[in-house]
């Protein structure tokens, strides 16, 4: 166990501990196997969680929206449940790096999807009645780069990533 940050919640997640302990055996087909069970899972999740929220539309608007901002929450609501699967799905792949010690390239994927979220949002024209949606769109844009670059990683495993299958390939010697 790594003393540095021995009560980090990422290091107790169980798939992300599934994920270490198949990459320390060397069985990175079981290691994949894995992140493909719980990227599985994540995203059924993330579409449990849209239908949910769906479902309650009108009771969170009573519960939690001012009475002068409902007439805006259906259509932002709408466009964040929408993006639900996604969402769950880029926080899957978070765990799975997390689990591997891709931290770098986590950090760097993270950084590059957070730039372009955040020109996005400083073009926003904060004056349009549609701000709202646009700004959650910008969200789910960047929630979906997040998502992309964490399962780009897995497969087929771009750069060097510790997910990748070594590749056999035959010897192009022929012995006589």
């Amino acid at each position: 166990m790594d003393a540095a940050i021995p009560s980090h919640p990422f290091r107790q997640a169980p798939h992300a501990t599934l994920i270490g302990f198949f990459l320390g055996s060397g069985d990175r087909g079981e290691v994949r196997k894995v992140a493909a069970v719980v990227c599985l899972w994540s995203f059924a999740a993330g579409i449990f969680l849209a239908v949910g929220m769906a479902l309650s539309t009108h009771w969170v608007a009573l519960a939690m929206v001012p009475p002068a901002a409902r007439p805006l929450f259906p259509a932002a609501w709408l466009v964040a449940l929408l993006f639900q699967p996604i969402n769950a799905l880029a926080f899957a792949t978070d765990g799975i790096h997390w689990g591997s010690g891709d931290f770098r390239y986590l950090r760097n994927a993270m950084l590059g999807a957070s730039a372009l979220g955040a020109l996005a949002v400083l073009m926003l024209d904060t004056g349009q009645p549609q701000a709202l949606v646009w700004l959650w769109m910008i969200t789910g844009g960047w929630i979906t780069l997040r998502a992309l670059f964490g399962v780009l990683r897995i497969w087929p495993g771009v750069g060097q990533s510790p997910l990748a299958l070594a590749i056999h390939r035959p010897s192009c010697r022929q012995d006589d």
